[in-house]
């Protein structure tokens, strides 16, 4: 099967694609069945009912069932399972498509330590780096940025991926490969989110709207260069910024040290304290949310940034923070629901009603609680 020479759109229309073959045949003075075999081939399928069922497995989505459906068809299930034998067999078989073989990728490239040599093998047999991941998530390049895997990125740039596009739409609004890595969910995987930066940056990632010098500094954890910036300007330390986008809590009007401590940098957030960053700045209140200091970043924070962070904080500036400031804040989209300290709100995130990977564990509680 060879490689696609044009890429099928997010969310693809099927209909859109037979009023693509009409236009084509009547443009070309061919049959409707040529038409279709000819944009089938553009493509990279054999055949149009190839291209149709490519479509339909794209729009049902990465994980989720449709129509009684699986949610992945079998070659790229098998990538999942990290089965190199059945991968094996199933390419040998035939019968995927286009986008069973990029799906599949993109499986593998999420724990490409693992999946090496399934990564390897779809790409001999025609997988696209540039391809989709299916439905509304857009190119499978965004899916190492999400999950921070940087060998899994630098295999899909030694096989050609692009990563200069510009955002995207997708099911997380518009997004491109550095948006997806600056607004990772793994919080703590500093290490893989350094080198997922440098390696996009590397190869023509443009910065996302929005996105200074020093908080690009904060995000590759270069406290150096950082330090650099706050030498040229030291008002900067101080400085409210009113977009600072990619924050579990929205950082609009936020500092750097809130920042810093959303994102786990504990390098940086010992240069801004000793730069007399304040501990107890607010954040800007914005359509009534905001004001909450950085502390709160550090609480119940997603997977493994929140406490050592917490645990820098209390020894490093604990007996000047303000434990009575109250703030209600947009947290993951929804807003809490009134003004907290940040005890009150480690209580209410306690609740076994929040998810798991944002609920405050006791460790933290025990420290907010001698604060």
């Amino acid at each position: 099967m060879s490689a696609s020479r044009k890429r099928l759109p997010i969310n693809p229309s099927a209909e859109h694609l037979r009023k693509q073959a009409k236009r084509l045949a009547a443009s070309r003075a061919i049959t409707l069945a040529e038409a279709q075999r000819d944009l089938a081939r553009d493509y990279g399928c054999d055949a149009w009912a190839e291209l149709m069922h490519m479509v339909e497995t794209m729009s049902r989505g990465a994980d989720t069932l449709h129509g009684g459906h699986p949610a992945m068809e079998e070659l790229p299930a098998a990538a999942n399972r990290n089965d190199l034998a059945r991968v094996r067999s199933l390419l040998a078989q035939g019968g995927f498509t286009q986008h069973d073989l990029d799906l599949a990728l993109a499986r593998a490239v999420l724990a490409f330590a693992k999946r090496r040599e399934i990564a390897e093998l779809l790409v001999e047999h025609g997988a696209d780096p540039d391809g989709q991941y299916g439905a509304n998530y857009g190119p499978i390049v965004l899916v190492t940025g999400e999950c921070l895997d940087p060998d899994g990125l630098a295999f899909l740039l030694r096989h050609g991926a692009d990563v200069s596009f510009p955002p995207l739409p997708s099911k997380y609004g518009p997004t491109s490969p550095m948006i997806a890595t600056l607004g990772t969910y793994d919080r703590g995987a500093n290490e893989r989110k350094h080198r997922c930066i440098d390696l996009l940056l590397a190869h023509g990632a443009p910065l996302p709207h929005g996105i200074t010098a020093e908080m690009l500094a904060i995000h590759r954890g270069d406290a150096a260069d950082l330090a650099g910036l706050l030498d040229r300007d030291p008002d900067l330390v101080h400085r409210r910024f009113p977009e600072m986008p990619y924050g579990n809590i929205r950082l609009a009007g936020g500092t750097l040290l809130h920042l810093a401590v959303e994102f786990g940098e504990l390098d940086c957030v010992e240069l801004l304290l000793a730069r007399g960053a304040d501990i107890n700045a607010p954040a800007l209140v914005v359509d009534g949310f905001g004001g909450q200091p950085p502390l709160v970043h550090a609480i119940a924070t997603i997977h493994a940034a929140g406490l050592p962070v917490l645990e820098h904080l209390l020894r490093r500036a604990g007996r000047w923070i303000d434990r009575e400031a109250r703030s209600r804040f947009v947290l993951f989209g929804e807003p809490i629901p009134q003004p907290m300290t940040p005890l009150e709100y480690a209580t209410w995130a306690a609740a076994e009603t929040t998810p798991e990977f944002r609920r405050t564990t006791a460790a933290e509680f025990a420290l907010l609680r001698n604060l």
